[in-house]
């Protein structure tokens, strides 16, 4: 049967949508010429085909979907109590920003999570797997603008489609603990965090530098720019703007973040990342006031000082002069002259090559000792504070502070009182001029107001005699306002304090602070009187197993390990490291097609070869050919509704699993040997199945099998298990457990037919091979382990009466150290016997050792005289006829 290419649109809130027989099922058998009442598995004709067909392949699919949608829902669901007697696992997948259809990328996490998922409840353990949406965010909006829709509207049909497209995977989620970040039943909470924030001193406003995008008009991060200057979602040159805006002091938590990354599991890399990105604890940030023209100003700049017990000897403020931008715009703000770009650009040589200048009528104020003290710009700073735009200059400590200070007459005969670190950092706590606690030059504190409509509402109100006040826990949620609502008359309101007429604050956090969190909600997703039980997130906590693109590895995770911290702080739970093992999974390139003269990427279907080289089908222009991240820019993306209508489910997952390690990229490319090597394997396990049942047709044999035969059988099939274990417990590298179950399908096949009927090694054999191919194939090996179920007699102790599902991991055996005999012939050594202990018999050992190979290349054609047994020395010596003769004769 040929299966027809998908051509489709698919209306997500049609009333086919919840039909029990997946969407991409419903258009293959639409357009096929199978019939349902025509099976060819052995789950409804109790036949075993002898030969598996691409139409035994998707009628098995279409079987297994329907009975896992049927049944599997009250085994994953966590809506009910926890088994806690039981060990937990948590294997949480990143969950998607809901865009409107899944990609390659979203099917290949999902199905890693997934196959774990499956392999730790066949373990015994209870299993946590849910899924939910990360569904705040500017693209949302932006179509929804663009579209006339509520976003509301917009995120929830994508939501629909995209759970559809989850649920004809059939993966095996938790629907029931489903949760949204753009309802109220989320971020209700995300704005009680932010409560406790503030209520702790973490949470705080002031004007400062920001990064605009000036394509989605909004605010973004540092972390949120790339190193070419722009934003990291509209891709749009960042520019300078001076807003008053919101901030997690997520730099209180650096020395914190440091000392637990040891807690986290992983294989590429992430700890290193994380540590580069935090950095070392090396200073604080002090604020010093501007004074303009002589004038206070108001306005304060934020140094970073590597010796805060040394803030009073400082001569001078260090500015980097790659900062230039952002340096001209806060003097501007604070009323200076004469500070653009240009002007700050006027430079002098230095003894040691340093290019430097002072800044013309600014000053800062010291805090720790009102002294004046000038700003001087150069280039001259030191790699390991390239981040900080100011930092300040202590002769005492740095040969280039002091060269700048004598070169402009700074140095000053110290009067100040010695402080020790300790105490330089009580005073800045008294003095509230900084931060009162050491940090990393490295990082900023989480700016988190965005100035969109669809996010989380900040929940402050600007009294005009209170200043920003926080909204009481008990009048939580803000809701957002409707698309449509006036926002000026939403944003009306009166002063928790005092009553007074008031505004809200219009601005929305940052869609990272809705993810920073939500593994957490998953433990208890449908309470609605606290953010989560402290009982059952302590059982379920920490994440087992995190999956997730390698790209989230430094600002998610760096986020998110943040709020984890905090929450132990305060006493929502126990376990401060959110993740016990992270994941990371390599992207999906897909073959990229673009023009070689003009560089415009072209689809598929354009391209033409002739002989060795692509041309463009319409201008006849040369075509390079590359393998680059899949996007829609590129046009090389791959649908995988239209992959799995070819291929079905099993296949799609099998590719994603084989074609790499998780932590590769894959070059997604069809026409390499991967469809082909997982279809062998799935042959091959097909026909082990076939040629158990077949042999199970005879009568229960009288005698039992060879011993040798099943101890080496057992052998196989402990290392098998051994090696499948080890490495779905430590690297998760699902592709090399593949390579492993095919070489021990491939074994199977050497077998002969005679063994197999009084075997019970072989059948053991057998169904571990499908237990453990389970988690990666689990309809394919369903109907597998229903055509064992259905064999005549069985020789081995397995669940029989429950589904493959429901079957244990399997063990290895323990096997009795073999006895080990030195076979000579005609006095010679030739080989070594290993024998089970079951065999005892002297007749059998003998005969063991005649029908060794190596014993009978040695004997040739020659009769054997005589054979000599020695038990106790475990030794047998074979004798042949022609050997005595000539020793006779001699």
């Amino acid at each position: 049967m040929k299966v027809a290419e998908s051509n489709f649109i698919f209306n997500p809130l049609s009333s086919g949508v919840h039909s029990t027989t997946p969407f991409f099922w419903r258009q293959i058998n639409a357009q096929s010429p199978l019939s349902f009442c025509m099976r060819h598995v052995f789950s409804d004709s109790n036949i075993w085909a002898k030969k598996y067909k691409k139409e035994t392949r998707l009628d098995i699919e279409s079987h297994w979907i329907k009975e896992f949608s049927n049944k599997w829902k009250e085994k994953i669901s966590t809506k009910g109590p926890l088994e806690k007697k039981k060990e937990k696992f948590y294997c949480l997948s990143m969950f998607p920003y809901p865009s409107g259809k899944l990609h390659m990328g979203h099917v290949r996490v999902y199905t890693i999570s997934d196959v774990m998922a499956h392999y730790h409840r066949m373990n015994g353990k209870e299993v946590i797997h849910p899924m939910g949406w990360d569904a705040f965010g500017l693209p949302a909006e932006n179509a929804a603008i663009l579209n006339n829709l509520d976003p509301a509207e917009w995120t929830e049909k994508n939501i629909a489609y995209m759970k559809q497209q989850m649920m004809d995977l059939n993966l095996c989620f938790d629907w029931d603990a489903e949760i949204s970040t753009c309802h109220p039943s989320y971020y209700i909470w995300t704005q009680y965090l932010f409560v406790k924030l503030f209520e702790a001193g973490l949470a705080y406003r002031k004007k400062a530098l920001v990064n605009w995008d000036p394509v989605d008009k909004t605010v973004l991060a540092h972390e949120q720019v790339d190193e070419h200057g722009c934003s990291w979602r509209s891709g749009a040159q960042v520019e300078k703007k001076l807003l008053e805006q919101w901030f997690l002091r997520a730099t209180k938590y650096t020395k914190s973040l440091l000392d637990t990354l040891h807690e986290i599991e992983e294989d590429v890399g992430i700890k290193g990342m994380q540590q580069h990105w935090i950095g070392s604890i090396d200073g604080c940030y002090v604020d010093f006031q501007l004074e303009v023209d002589g004038k206070i100003s108001g306005d304060s700049i934020s140094v970073f000082c590597c010796h805060p017990d040394l803030v009073g000897e400082a001569t001078h403020i260090n500015l980097q002069s790659q900062f230039l931008e952002e340096i001209a715009l806060l003097f501007k703000d604070a009323g200076g002259s004469n500070t653009t770009v240009k002007d700050l650009k006027e430079t002098e040589e230095g003894t040691y090559h340093i290019r430097c200048c002072t800044v013309k009528d600014i000053n800062a104020i010291n805090p720790f000792n009102d002294e004046t003290i000038p700003f001087v710009i150069g280039n001259h700073h030191m790699e390991s504070y390239s981040k900080a735009l100011s930092v300040l200059g202590v002769p005492c400590k740095h040969p280039r502070d002091h060269e700048i200070a004598a070169k402009y007459n700074l140095l000053i005969k110290v009067k100040t009182v010695k402080l020790t670190k300790e105490e330089a950092l009580k005073k800045i706590k008294k003095l509230k001029c900084g931060q009162d606690y050491m940090s990393s030059s490295n990082l900023h504190d989480w700016l988190i107001s965005r100035q969109r409509r669809w996010g989380t509402p900040i929940p402050i109100v600007h009294c005009p005699y209170h200043g920003p006040v926080i909204v009481p826990e008990k009048e939580l949620p803000i809701t957002l306002p409707h698309y449509t609502e006036n926002l000026d008359e939403w944003k009306k309101t009166t002063c928790p304090k005092c009553g007074r007429a008031s505004i809200k604050e219009t601005d929305t956090m940052d869609t990272f602070v809705d993810s920073s969190w939500y593994f957490m909600r998953f433990t208890d997703p449908q309470n609605e009187i606290e953010i989560f039980s402290k009982d059952k997130c302590n059982y379920s906590m920490p994440v087992d197993l995190y999956v997730g693109g390698i790209e989230h590895a430094t600002l998610h995770l760096y986020y998110a390990r943040f709020i984890s911290h905090f929450c132990a702080d305060i006493g929502l739970m126990k376990h401060r490291e959110p993740f016990k093992k992270i994941l990371a999974q390599g992207i999906i390139k897909g073959k990229t097609y673009r023009a070689h003269s003009s560089g415009k990427y072209l689809p598929q279907s354009q391209v033409e070869q002739n002989g060795s080289e692509l041309f463009d089908r319409k201008t006849k222009e040369k075509v390079d050919v590359t393998f680059e991240k899949m996007s829609k820019s590129k046009l090389n993306g791959v649908d995988p509704s239209e992959f799995i209508a070819e291929w079905g489910i099993t296949i799609t997952r099998l590719f994603v699993l084989y074609a790499a390690a998780p932590s590769e990229v894959i070059h997604w490319d069809v026409k390499t040997d991967i469809i082909p090597g997982v279809m062998r394997w799935q042959m091959k396990l097909w026909r082990c199945v076939g040629r158990l049942i077949e042999a199970r047709k005879q009568p229960s044999p009288k005698t039992c099998a060879d011993p040798v035969m099943e101890y080496n059988i057992a052998q196989q099939t402990n290392a098998t298990i051994k090696q499948v274990t080890d490495l779905f417990e430590t690297s998760c590298t699902l592709s090399a457990a593949i390579t492993s179950l095919m070489t021990v399908a491939r074994y199977c096949h050497g077998i002969k037919d005679e063994t197999i009927q009084s075997s019970p090694e072989y059948e053991r054999l057998v169904c571990t091979q499908v237990i453990m191919a389970t988690p990666m194939m689990p309809h394919f090996t369903s109907e597998l382990w229903t055509g064992l179920q259905g064999m005549n007699y069985t020789l081995t102790s397995q669940k029989w009466n429950k589904p493959v599902l429901d079957q244990e991991w399997p063990k290895p055996t323990k096997l009795a150290e073999p006895q080990k005999f030195r076979v000579l012939v005609n006095n010679k050594y030739c080989t070594k016997l290993i024998v089970p202990n079951e065999v005892t018999k002297d007749e059998e050992l003998i005969k063991l050792a005649l029908l060794h190979s190596k014993v009978v290349k040695a004997l040739k054609t020659n009769p054997v005289q005589r054979l000599d047994l020695r038990k106790d020395k475990k030794l047998i010596n074979v004798i042949t006829d022609q050997f005595i003769k000539i020793n006779n004769k001699q």
